[in-house]
């Protein structure tokens, strides 16, 4: 299956080289796209560089603004789908998603419509966060849990692999979040449309250089999209597809 790691960027020029060769190296055949939002510190020029350089493996795709995290991801997604990749794998860019989980979860995603890289199916595994960062995330976790009922561990995490006819399944016209409700939402309505899920575990290492982009409104947004997710009419989270392969599970954990 022809796989590519979309990878959106917003300020990551201190580690955008470092992760692009630590996926290249882990899985040699992979594709790489690198969405960035203009970024003033001139993460686009390097990744031009690099595009360059790896020719024919890596992409770019420039866009006009910031726009958050979802915005960027579904121009991601569909350039991706547009050039007929089979599997689509997101993920930060800030190197707090280790690329040597590339690996095991493309073996999942044969047996998955979509494998979630959880923080949380094995105990907590993140690296060098502070308590309440911790409880933060974990209370995030148990709210989504508690609004959707989605049988996951860990639905606020950005390291996914998405199957092409999973995405094209849930639609992505629909999507309506720009911030990180955009992991929440997409989960949600694969879920919804009674696509297999998978959780692998993996380490969360919180980044070492460049800033974190969270912030209060990106919360709030989060707090009041979950229930706009869990209590919107149905025709809003999902779409008649002729129904997801029945021969997968609707989700399954990690033995």
């Amino acid at each position: 299956m022809r796989s590519i790691v979309v990878l959106p960027t917003y300020n990551e020029r201190e580690n955008l080289e470092k992760v692009v060769e630590r996926i290249l190296k882990a899985v040699p055949g992979i594709h790489i796209l690198v969405v960035d939002d203009n970024s003033p510190d001139g993460t686009g020029e390097l990744a031009e560089e690099l595009a360059g350089r790896y020719r024919g493996r890596i992409f770019v795709l420039h866009r006009a603004k910031k726009e958050g995290l979802g915005r960027a991801y579904v121009a991601g997604f569909r350039h991706a789908l547009a050039h007929d990749y089979d599997v689509l794998v997101q993920m930060d860019a800030d190197l707090s998603h280790d690329p040597a989980y590339l690996r095991p979860m493309l073996q999942r995603i044969r047996e998955c419509d979509v494998v979630l890289g959880s923080r949380y199916v094995r105990g907590i595994n993140v690296v060098n966060w502070d308590l309440k960062r911790l409880l933060l995330s974990k209370c995030a976790s148990l709210y989504v849990r508690l609004v959707t009922r989605m049988p996951v561990t860990d639905a606020t995490g950005g390291f996914k692999c998405w199957r092409r006819e999973t995405l094209e399944g849930i639609g992505l016209d629909g999507v309506f979040s720009s911030g990180y409700l955009f992991q929440v939402e997409m989960t949600y309505k694969a879920f919804r449309s009674g696509f297999g899920i998978g959780e692998e575990p993996i380490i969360f290492y919180e980044r070492d250089l460049g800033r974190s982009k969270m912030n209060r409104r990106i919360i709030w947004e989060a707090l009041w999209g979950v229930l706009k997710l869990r209590f919107a009419p149905r025709w809003m989270t999902h779409v008649e597809t002729g129904g997801p392969q029945m021969d997968r599970p609707r989700h399954e954990t990690a033995a």
